[in-house]
């Protein structure tokens, strides 16, 4: 049995070669669907529910916004297995001022360049790769193995929300952001916050008439700088980074001769699975109570920031290190590169929580290595993309050919 099914795993990973798994990345590279796009990613997701269909792979187009579609593409088991899903977004953030072409993709010292390559159409391609072998090696699977490449993970999640309340379900799922082929079943919850301080206008000759919101703003800050962060630091967390929070946008005002009566601080904060929601608005309100005694005319309002999540909360992820998923994926790792997996927690946030938390698909982080996402340079190491299927498709053989 185990002969045969080594047998198997080699007509996977001759099924789909190297340089068709580039091609499709750059494909998927050269399609905008950013956030600046007018019709988003309509025409990437065309593209590879047409790329596909035209490989025999049963998929369909599922829509969730005006001109935003999921793919979601299944290959079907006999019914007596686990069933598994890939998945990974079809968004990227945009290029602002790149210093490379961003949608011309380059293959330069094995390093494939572009906006969205590592982030995450490296991922992707090599996700829609693995559904490719394994339906033309002809695997036998017991349970489905599911494709879902979802709209919007870059700013709400509507793509995996949609997901998560209307199917498809699996038992487990793995998310392909970039992780440097390391196992992540693990990442911290993310909020971000909007302070609104208001105060009273006044003419600049006149200040003393006025209340000044940017100064309320400003001992804000301070405090945070001085009681809040020092906690937040000292804290620690079985499973996931420590819990951060970054002050990253001021704005108030109008012009330097007013009073200004509005200012709004923006805050992202990274919480660990030993924290909790209300843990992170009370610390909040703590400090505005010890402004407010310090000085009666303070007035603030803590506000959640609706950009960041459609309706489901961006909890942490966890997902126990002896989870049969874990373990294949381990298990896969050191077969297709030959030494052992490292297991670590994935430093930012991703669909998975949502997958995990809400959807009860207990969800592991596992992807290419590059550098770049988001920056002026962004590339993805063409070797792991061709490795990511490899583990990709060995997990599946395990999960759902059993």
């Amino acid at each position: 049995m185990k002969v045969e099914r080594t047998d198997t795993f080699n007509n996977v990973k001759r099924a789909v070669p190297r340089s068709e798994i580039e091609s499709l990345v750059k494909d998927l590279v050269r399609i905008p669907s950013h956030s600046q796009v007018p019709t988003r990613e309509k025409e990437i997701a065309e593209f590879l529910h047409e790329f596909l269909t035209d490989e025999g792979i049963d998929s369909k187009l599922r829509k969730v916004e005006k001109d935003r579609y999921n793919v979601i593409a299944t290959l079907r088991g006999s019914g007596s297995g686990s069933s598994l899903m890939l998945n990974g977004h079809l968004d990227t953030v945009p290029p602002y001022d790149m210093d490379i072409p961003p949608f011309t993709p380059k293959v330069q010292g094995g390093k494939l360049y572009g906006r969205g390559a590592l982030d995450m159409k490296g991922g992707l391609g090599a996700m829609a790769a693995t559904m490719l072998a394994l339906d033309r090696a002809k695997v036998d699977l017991k349970g489905n193995v599911y494709l879902t490449a979802v709209v919007g993970e870059e700013e709400r999640s509507e793509g995996t929300e949609d997901i998560v309340i209307r199917g498809p379900k699996a038992d487990m799922a793995i998310v392909g952001e970039p992780t440097d082929l390391e196992i992540q079943p693990s990442h911290r919850g993310l909020e971000w916050l909007e302070v609104h301080f208001y105060g009273k206008a006044a003419h600049g000759g006149q200040a003393s008439q006025g209340v000044n919101a940017i100064s309320m703003a400003a001992k804000f800050v301070n405090l945070l700088d001085t009681e809040l962060l020092p906690r937040i630091r000292e804290r620690k967390s079985a499973h996931t980074d420590p819990p951060t929070l970054n002050v990253g946008l001021i704005q108030g005002g109008q012009q330097p001769s007013s009073v200004a009566d509005h200012c709004v601080v923006k805050m992202d904060r990274r919480w660990t699975p030993e924290e909790d929601l209300q843990q992170v608005f009370k610390e909040i309100y703590k400090l505005f109570d010890e402004l407010k005694r310090d000085d009666p005319r303070f007035k603030a309002e803590l506000k959640r920031d609706s950009t960041n999540m459609k309706t489901m909360t961006h909890v942490p992820n966890v997902v126990p290190v002896k989870h049969r998923l874990v373990k294949s994926l381990r298990e896969s790792v050191k077969t297709v590169t030959g030494k052992p997996a490292k297991l670590t927690s994935f430093w930012g946030w991703t669909d998975a929580a949502l997958l995990t938390h809400f959807g009860k698909t207990p969800t592991v982080i596992f992807g290419p290595g590059g550098k770049g996402a988001h920056s002026r340079v962004e590339y993805v190491l063409v070797d792991d993309l061709q490795k990511c299927m490899h583990v990709y498709a060995k997990t599946a053989m395990d999960i759902s050919g059993e």
